[in-house]
């Protein structure tokens, strides 16, 4: 449904908080004129909100569309749908013939610590499933996962061998791997083998994927980083996605390795692949950035951060030194790609912001250079971002999926009150955002920006009263602070004339703190100045 007059809409102001009833005039997909209404009118041409809220439409930052898309054909094993690790067997071994994929199941999304055995699946455990078919199964983290002793096998890994660099294998009380596999490094190993993903069923998934986004109020996202899923699968998948009719803006982030290594990006630069993305989207899709890894997961004890974790486990090192960031990052500005780096501690923070600003003279775009999910990053280390144009996104659910974890192994109880500083962010004048990192976590916009506003975690304890940040700065996080970060706030991010026609249409004003923040506020979805979702 092409829409291009709306009527009786409330429309939300994100920069000031405030709702005006309102007519808009849409052509050719942007705003062209925003009027305000003395009371309700009558239009019979025209799209009648009758009162209800009208909003830029969402832009999530960082998540993972393609491997969310794969995802919904595998085994949910969240906390919202699996409990222990014998109620994962369980349903694997009920559901094996509607899984099985190419000769693989798998499954996503395990949390240790809200599983009942309270310890990671094992080879022994998904054996009892079959030691005949490899299994494969992703942790929460997307940094770790666990394999059955049929898929070590296909692996190429022996019950001996040494740890990866930059990864760990679990092992069993004789010393043997035990199937759990810890960060990229040994992960790898696994993907390496996973069978590749045709190019049309990935795209597919991605198209059914977009969907679910649009149905949480999302127009625009960033896929941030191609490769994670399966290699070179997910590139190929995405351009066949984006030879599609679009109704989605999308930003794609490549994983650095696959951009040094594979052949077909050999000639590419940054501005090459942007051209590329928007041509063959019509303009929908573009380049999001170079991606790098400085680290891990906090709750793998992966991350590296300042000092020791609050049970005494001594800090991972860095990915990268100091001097391989540099030349990364180097050698990538000089390609004229953005950069966005990976990094969950405060002390891979630190290197990643200092390496953006030794090599700052190769910058050679206009979009800022970002460093994601900075979970503890302090005061001085916003400072510096601010001072050198850098910018970054908050993993602010990590606050309400584990902080109770957190606070009691990880973190302890008083550096986890400072978790997540966006207020810090927005005090210092820091251009930021918050995120699902989906599939990690859930990819409602507004369960992100009611954590933001409550900061509570999932067993109902407040992280830090004084950090909380007020309804309008958190929706800002998600529209108009989004489309800043992304370099795109002169054509979305708010609801003015000039800019694309992309909305959510909401049923209560998010602004009012009686309003109850969740996705069932959620009535509409417009995209270019067409209806792609409606309840």
């Amino acid at each position: 449904m092409r829409v291009e007059k709306i009527i009786n809409a409330r429309v939300l102001d994100v920069e000031r908080g405030t709702a005006a009833l309102s007519t808009v005039l849409i052509d050719n997909g942007k705003i062209i004129e925003v009027t305000e209404q003395d009371e309700l009118i009558i239009d019979d041409t025209a799209l009648d909100l009758n009162g209800q809220f009208l909003s830029p439409g969402f832009i999530d930052t960082h998540s993972h569309l393609v491997m969310y898309s794969n995802f919904r054909r595998q085994l949910n094993c969240s906390p919202e749908s699996v409990s222990s690790i014998e109620e994962m067997v369980r349903k694997f071994t009920e559901q094996q013939e509607t899984l099985l994929r190419d000769g693989w199941l798998r499954g996503y999304g395990y949390n240790e610590f809200e599983l009942k055995e309270q310890r990671h699946p094992n080879r022994f455990d998904l054996d009892k499933v079959s030691k005949e078919i490899p299994i494969y199964v992703q942790h929460s983290s997307a940094h770790m996962g666990a394999v059955n002793t049929k898929a070590l096998e296909i692996m190429g890994v022996n019950l001996d061998d040494p740890d990866p660099k930059g990864g760990r294998f679990e092992r069993d009380a004789e010393g043997k791997i035990n199937g759990v596999l810890f960060e990229f490094p040994a992960l790898d190993k696994a993907k390496a083998v996973l069978p590749k993903i045709e190019a049309d069923d990935l795209a597919e998934d991605i198209a059914g994927g977009v969907y679910d986004y649009q149905s949480r109020g999302i127009t625009s996202a960033t896929e941030m980083c191609i490769g994670l899923l399966n290699g070179m699968d997910d590139y190929y998948a995405v351009l066949e996605y984006l030879e599609q009719p679009q109704n989605f803006r999308t930003r794609y982030a490549i994983d650095y390795k696959l951009l040094l290594e594979e052949e077909i990006f050999k000639e590419e630069t940054g501005r090459t692949l942007k051209e590329k993305f928007e041509t063959l989207s019509g303009g929908f899709a573009t380049l999001g950035g170079a991606k790098f890894f400085n680290d891990g997961s906090i709750q793998l004890h992966t991350a590296s951060i300042r000092g020791d974790y609050y049970d005494g486990t001594p800090s991972d090192d860095t990915q990268f030194t100091s001097r391989e960031l540099e030349e990364l990052f180097t050698h990538f500005q000089k390609l004229e790609f953005p950069l966005i780096t990976h990094a969950n501690g405060d002390r891979a923070g630190e290197a990643v912001i200092k390496a953006y600003i030794n090599t700052a003279d190769y910058k050679q775009t206009d979009i800022k250079h970002r460093v994601e999910h900075l979970q503890i990053v302090n005061k001085d280390d916003i400072k510096l971002m601010v001072e050198n144009d850098i910018g970054g996104s908050f993993f602010m659910n990590h606050i309400y999926y584990f902080g109770d974890v957190h606070k009691s192994k990880f973190l302890g109880p008083d550096r986890v009150k400072r978790m997540e500083p966006v207020k810090w962010a927005d005090e210092l004048g820091m251009v930021s955002t918050i995120h699902s990192d989906c599939p990690v976590t859930d990819i409602s916009p507004l369960e992100s920006i009611r954590i933001a506003c409550e900061r509570k975690t999932r067993g109902g304890d407040v992280l830090g009263e004084d950090m909380k940040l007020d309804r309008v700065a958190a929706y800002r996080k998600m529209t108009s602070d989004a489309a800043k970060l992304n370099g795109t706030d002169d054509v979305e991010g708010t609801v003015e004339a000039g800019k694309y026609a992309d909305f959510t249409v909401l049923n209560e004003n998010p602004f009012e703190e009686k309003t109850e923040l969740s996705d069932e506020l959620i009535q509409m979805t417009i995209v270019n100045g067409e209806v792609v979702f409606k309840r």
